[in-house]
């Protein structure tokens, strides 16, 4: 090889190909997905009512989420009377705007956990927003899950 050829090392070329590796990641990543909306919008609220069921479960007390067309929120059992939850993770959310909510055709649903975790039904939610629809699925052991 002559002293005037040059051309690019191996270590060159793969920190090339390693920085277009992260570039290209970073773009897909921030490209919106058009079943985003209500499938993040289902995940949150599976999420929390995981979260609210194994509270019930170390509370050693009863306690329910109560969905509407407008959002849901959270309650527990005192004194025989059913009281609000305020603080996080269980604090009353509105639904985001454009999503529609279908409950077996209840306009209004609680579903309580008891202090085992188990349900008092099992219920399929399904969440609609801009043609896509997500459902979420409370089985009657207690799990849940997201079903397309």
């Amino acid at each position: 090889m002559k002293a005037d050829e040059r051309g690019f090392t191996l270590v060159e070329l793969m920190v090339v190909i390693f920085i277009i590796g992260i570039a290209s990641a970073a773009v897909v990543m921030t490209v919106q997905s058009t079943d985003r909306g209500a499938r993040d919008e289902a995940e949150q609220f599976a999420a929390r009512v995981a979260a609210l069921r194994d509270h019930a479960i170390l509370q050693s007390r009863s306690m329910a989420v109560t969905v509407r067309p407008s959002g849901y929120g959270f309650e527990a059992r005192n004194a025989g009377a059913w009281q609000p939850l305020s603080g996080a993770p269980f604090t009353p959310t509105d639904w985001k705007s454009g999503t529609s909510v279908h409950m077996a055709g209840a306009r209004q649903m609680r579903i309580a956990f008891d202090s085992t975790g188990m349900p008092s039904s099992a219920a399929n939610i399904t969440l609609k927003h801009d043609a896509v629809t997500v459902t979420l699925a409370l089985a009657a052991t207690g799990d849940v899950r997201i079903v397309r």
